[in-house]
């Protein structure tokens, strides 16, 4: 099949914006959470937890639309996916409870669950070295939605009702929706006969390689404490430490700027970089500066730069652990960057919720977060350690081959 690379390029943007938009709009509303919890006369425990409700929902529909990515087209579930996430974003507005609040952002999380189905069509239309390096531009929006996230909010917050961070994220939305109708690339439709029993027995070979899903383990492991700081930052920086929407921002803007600086720096690896190298030295890298920050938790400037260090190191080994997690299984690429966006979801959201027990057991300070994220490091090393033994000697995956 041939695509003109032009309109393969506007695909790629339009996806972006999409995916970009649907965390963006997590985190636009991150500042206003202490705003919507005393509206709603609810406790600050539902902040975190509208996080984690956000991310379940993004974890509730891949296994099902893994197969129908086979059978309808990967174009027909992106646009609905986007369709799903535009309505739901409008609706989030007219809650009038914290209940509804919750139920309304789960279904919004759910267009999450469309995002596996475009990067299944990245990694089968580019080679590689191109995906390695699309992904991480992709993987960047999660960090680059916390950096830009905050300020648009409180930007918005501050004029107007919280309420006008979903309509400009509607908006958004409406202009990725009309973006991929016009750009998306019209890939083959097999039309597979849905055999629930061959569906099942793929997804239990995928689940059943140990490769897979310890390299799946091992991300959504070190995904957890940026995804914790984003999650606690408001009830840590605004409401314990009583500092300005200003400082809530810069300190976002320091810790998470270094994943950004991380995926510039991937762009310019050679054809030929081994995937292994770029595993170990960030998690060197990240290991470093979780450290020192655990260390520096006592002084806000040293515990935010060392995390500037924890987020570049982050983003040096996360693209290559998920392409050499996904490319261990030889089932299909839809199903299978299906469970790694199910597992990956899943771990983020247990993983948040038993920090937000612990810190309601001792306490929402940056000093906790900080000692929770010691022994959290040292399992991310040790795993990562453990992974790239077994890349001795493999082939493919472990290397950016040359373009073809």
């Amino acid at each position: 099949m041939y695509i003109k690379s032009r309109q393969l390029l506007w695909f790629f943007a339009f996806f972006l914006v999409f995916e970009l938009n649907i965390y963006l709009s997590n985190d636009m509303i991150m500042p206003a959470m202490l705003v919507i919890v005393d509206e709603f006369q609810a406790d600050q425990k539902f902040i975190p937890l509208s996080l984690s409700l956000y991310l379940l929902g993004g974890s509730s529909l891949q296994i099902f639309l893994g197969p129908l990515a086979d059978y309808i087209g990967k174009r027909k579930l992106v646009l609905t996916g986007n369709t799903l996430f535009l309505l739901a974003t409008l609706t989030v507005p007219f809650a009038t409870s914290i209940e509804q609040f919750l139920a309304v952002r789960f279904v919004q999380g759910m267009g999450c669950c469309f995002i596996f189905v475009g990067y299944a069509m990245i990694h089968e239309l580019f080679d590689d070295m191109a995906a390695v390096k699309l992904s991480s531009i992709l993987s960047s929006t999660t960090i680059l939605a916390p950096l830009a996230g905050p300020i648009l909010g409180s930007a918005i917050l501050s004029q107007l009702d919280w309420r006008y961070v979903f309509f400009l994220s509607g908006l958004l939305a409406l202009l990725s929706l009309l973006g991929l109708f016009k750009c998306m690339p019209q890939m083959a439709v097999t039309r597979p006969r849905l055999d629930a029993g061959a569906i099942v027995r793929s997804y239990a070979r995928i689940f059943g390689n140990g490769r897979f899903m310890f390299g799946m383990f091992t991300a959504g492991l070190a995904t957890v404490p940026l995804t914790a700081w984003i999650g606690f930052s408001p009830i840590f920086v605004l409401q314990e430490m009583g500092a300005s929407y200003a400082t809530y921002i810069a300190l976002q803007c320091a810790i998470l700027s270094g994943f950004v600086l991380s995926s510039i720096a991937i762009q310019r690896l050679r054809q030929d970089f081994p995937l292994v190298s770029l595993l170990r030295m960030g998690g060197l890298v990240a290991a470093a500066g979780m450290l020192g920050a655990g260390a520096g938790r006592h002084h806000v400037d040293v515990f935010a730069a060392c995390m500037f260090v924890y987020s570049i190191g982050f983003g040096l080994f996360n693209g290559a652990l998920i392409r050499s997690a996904i490319t261990a299984s030889k089932e299909s690429l839809t199903l299978t960057t299906a469970a790694m966006s199910l597992l990956y979801c899943v771990y983020l959201s247990a993983w948040l919720q038993l920090y937000n027990v612990l810190c309601q057991r001792f306490g929402y300070a940056l000093e906790t977060y900080a000692l929770l994220n010691l022994p959290v490091i040292l399992i991310i090393v040790a795993c990562l350690l453990i992974f790239t033994r077994g890349m001795a000697g493999r082939r493919g995956s472990e290397v950016l081959l040359p373009q073809r």
